[in-house]
Parts: C-alpha cells; sequence; structure tokens
C-alpha cells in the first residue's frame, strides 16, 4: 500500500530511445536556448555554503591528488609559511564545484575535455566559498574519437563570502552519444582487443613496480626552500611526478577526497525520481545506476566507448597541480592552469607528469613564468597536457604574494 503523500518509486526504466538517445539537431538546439542561464547548482549545495575546513583540504590533497605536501595538510607547517595557514592546491575548487557545465542533451553521455582555472587569491582554510555557473557557448564538432559530437563550454565564478572574486573556470565537456542510440559514438573501445578483466594491455615486472616505488620514495619537492623569479632558466625542466599504475582504489579514493560526490542508494532512486534521464540501466543486470560508474564498471564504460574502467579526466588536471606546485614551493603561486585530455587513462596505466618553463615576464609588477605541461602512458602516449602560470618570489621587487 503506498504511504499517503509519498511519491512512489518506478522500478520500470526508461524506453531505450531515451536511455541513449541519438544526438539530434532538435536537442542541440533545445540546449542552445540554455546558453547565458545561470544554473541551478542543487547537488549537495549545502556543502558550498560552509567553511572549508583543513580536514577538506588535506582530504583533496591526500586522496583526490595523491599530493603529501605539508602545506595542505599540516598546521604547524603552514604557520611557519609567508601564508601563515593552510592553503589549498591549485584544483581544490573542483570540490565546490565540479565544474561540469552540461545542461540539455538528455541521455547524451558527457566526457570531461579538459579545463581553464584563473586564480585570483588562495583558497584558505576558513574560507566560505560559493559558485555560480552558465553554459556560454556550444560547438558542434567530429573528429577521430567521435565522428560527431557536441562542446559545451561552461563559466563557473566562484567568489567568497565578501563576494570577492576568488577563481574562475572554464570547462569544456563533451557530449557523445552511447552505442545503443545506433548512432557511432567514442572508437577507443574498437581500438583495443576486449579485456573485461584487465583493461590495461601492460604487465609489470617487479622490477619495474620496484622502480615506480623508488620514484615515489624520491620524488621532489622544493617546500621552503624559496625558488625566485631570477633563477628560473627558459626550458628548464620541472623534476617529474609518476601517477599509477592505475587502480580502482585510486579512483574511488579521488572521489572520496571531495567534498561533494554523486548519491547513494535511498539517496540515489530519489535523485533518479527528480533527474530521470540521468540514468545508465545495466543490460545484463537492469539495474539502474548513475553514467560516472563507467570509471568502475567495464560494461558500461564499453557501452559509452571506453575500453575499460578509466579515471575521471580532471583527475589528471589535480596531476598537473601536484607537478606545478612541488616545482614552485611554497611561495609560488599558480594563477592559471589549464589543459586538455587527449586519451582515456585505464586501469593499469603508469602517467608520467612533466613540464617545461617556455617564458618568464614581469606584468604589472609581477614575476610570472609560464609553463607547458603534459602526461605521457607507459605506452608512450599523450594523454593530457596544458599549460600554466606562477607567480614567483622575486629579489628586486618583493615577494610573490
Amino acid at each position: 500500500m503506498d504511504t499517503p503523500g509519498k511519491s512512489k518509486p518506478t522500478a520500470d526504466p526508461l524506453p531505450e530511445s531515451r536511455q541513449a538517445p541519438a544526438l539530434s539537431d532538435e536537442a542541440i538546439a533545445k540546449a542552445r536556448e540554455l546558453i547565458g542561464v545561470w544554473l541551478r547548482r542543487d547537488v549537495h549545495t549545502q556543502a558550498i555554503y560552509e567553511p572549508v575546513s583543513l580536514h577538506d583540504i588535506r582530504r583533496w590533497a591526500q586522496y583526490s591528488v595523491g599530493d603529501d605536501n605539508p602545506l595542505w595538510s599540516d598546521t604547524e607547517y603552514a604557520k611557519r609559511t609567508m601564508w601563515g595557514v593552510n592553503i589549498a592546491p591549485p584544483t581544490f575548487l573542483y570540490t565546490i564545484d565540479t565544474g561540469i557545465v552540461a545542461p540539455g542533451l538528455p541521455g547524451i553521455q558527457w566526457i570531461f575535455a579538459g579545463g581553464q582555472w584563473e586564480h585570483y587569491k588562495p583558497v584558505k582554510a576558513g574560507d566560505t566559498i560559493t559558485a555560480s555557473a552558465r553554459l556560454i557557448r556550444i560547438e558542434e564538432r567530429q573528429g577521430r574519437a567521435a565522428p560527431r559530437f557536441v562542446n559545451q563550454v561552461g563559466e563557473v565564478l566562484f567568489n567568497n563570502l565578501a563576494g570577492e572574486p576568488v577563481s574562475r573556470y572554464e570547462s569544456q565537456i563533451f557530449r557523445i552519444p552511447r552505442r545503443r542510440s545506433g548512432e557511432q559514438g567514442l572508437r577507443y573501445a574498437d581500438q583495443q582487443e576486449e579485456k573485461p578483466k584487465q583493461e590495461s594491455a601492460t604487465r609489470y615486472s617487479r622490477k619495474e613496480i620496484e622502480e615506480i616505488a623508488a620514484a615515489y620514495a624520491n620524488e621532489y619537492r622544493r617546500g621552503n626552500d624559496t625558488l625566485y623569479w631570477e633563477d628560473v632558466k627558459v626550458g628548464e625542466e620541472l623534476p617529474v611526478v609518476l601517477k599509477g599504475p592505475l587502480t580502482l582504489v585510486d579512483i574511488v579514493g579521488f572521489y572520496s577526497g571531495r567534498r561533494t560526490v554523486y548519491n547513494v542508494l535511498k539517496l540515489a532512486f530519489l535523485e533518479r525520481q527528480r533527474h530521470p534521464n540521468n540514468v545508465y540501466y545495466s543490460p545484463s543486470t537492469g539495474v539502474p545506476m548513475h553514467p560516472a560508474a563507467g570509471h568502475f564498471d567495464v560494461e558500461i564504460a564499453r557501452e559509452i566507448g571506453m575500453p575499460g574502467a578509466y579515471d575521471q579526466g580532471w583527475q589528471r588536471m589535480n596531476w598537473a597541480g601536484h607537478l606545478i606546485t612541488n616545482w614552485a614551493g611554497d611561495r609560488g603561486f599558480v594563477t592559471r592552469i589549464g589543459g586538455r585530455i587527449n586519451k582515456p587513462n585505464l586501469v593499469g596505466d603508469l602517467t608520467r607528469m612533466q613540464g617545461t618553463v617556455i617564458d618568464k615576464r614581469r606584468e604589472d609588477g609581477v614575476a610570472l613564468v609560464e609553463l607547458e605541461w603534459s602526461g605521457t602512458n607507459q605506452r608512450g602516449e599523450k594523454n593530457c597536457n596544458g599549460t600554466a602560470t606562477v607567480r614567483l618570489a622575486t629579489r628586486n621587487i618583493g615577494s610573490a604574494t
């Protein structure tokens, strides 16, 4: 018997045409109507208005990034720095708002393609940050990975409680039809053999694992040894940071480090009632789940065109931040960091993050360094790349503050 006043949950899946619709001109036109509209960010909104705690910063740095820099996690250490308090890594605001601005196009899979951060001031423990987001353009594209898809470009503005701008983020989210739509979606799954139990084709020897462990143990971090702008040379290479071999635990850790994440159990079913198109029904089990489950589930991964379970692309944006802050040290401040995702990063893949100084300049009395960064997997494939700007201390015109 139904309880009065309660909505009745449905166990019936949506029709196939709504589970995996085609990417129609009409759907794209309807999505374009949302350009410029400030969106309701209603997933765990309460977390946005709570002060950022040291625990929030530490959890993001250690679990989502894999970065044990004490500037992010140790109160006594941070007191001795120029900041006087723990600050957050340059991609921390992903945990206030995911940066995923992809309204409309229900049932069309979204894939993180890249993003660009502009930072005006650091996020410190105790800050309260709010976020507002809107779609700013839609681009129809064709490419090798997918014959026809849409790139939704979004803008997220982050402010503190005083109304001061803290950061601006511009996102790129690809919308690509799933296989059951009848359209050609992502082609990655067709480019490798089906490996339902082990997605990566690489098997590591004991010696290789020992070498990776040694690289982690000896990872360079400048810390409180100040890097001065005058000492930086164009062409200088940043010390390499390794990430991987990627495991499902690493992917789960990325989720667990966030302040906001997907609903589970009862809350997941209630969310599906509110957003019935934001769901994936497993063909083999009939179980409804969030489309992001492809990061763990090989069946879903292959349905959206991936060869197997894979990371969330913005994990690699985090890794770029780790690479750069290790090199820049405690007094360096990342004013801009952005990049794009070139290939999937599969379970079992090892990514080598590297960077190079490409320019240095003074701008309005501020000493800046321009960097290029990239990630390359064990097969020699570049799976991400981008650029960054870092504000450094200078012996002539003061510090990086």
